[in-house]
């Protein structure tokens, strides 16, 4: 195994285990706006049942939601984005 090889094994090998740790933050990160989304989903029945029965509520939760989705996305491709270099490397490093 030449040097470069040997090099290029270690660093792929050691970004892998980056992603060990990055991949499980990632998750909790998707997890933790999914959590967010429920509540906002929540406090947004509330507020519509309110309104419905003629009583005081707010609709600011759809600008919330709104947000919302854009950090579920942004999670949710930070996530892939790990996903598809974790199998990248495996495959590299498979294949040497």
């Amino acid at each position: 195994m030449s040097e470069t090889t040997n090099n290029a094994e270690q660093a792929i090998q050691a970004q892998l285990r980056r992603l060990e740790w990055m991949i499980p933050d990632a998750q909790r990160r998707l997890a933790g706006v999914a959590q967010e989304m429920l509540r906002r989903a929540q406090n947004a029945v509330h507020d519509t049942e309110a309104m419905l029965a003629n009583q005081p509520c707010s609709m600011s939760w759809v600008e919330f939601a709104e947000c919302d989705l854009r950090n579920a996305r942004e999670a949710k491709a930070d996530l892939t984005k790990l996903y598809e270099q974790q199998t990248m490397l495996k495959f590299f490093l498979k294949n040497d």
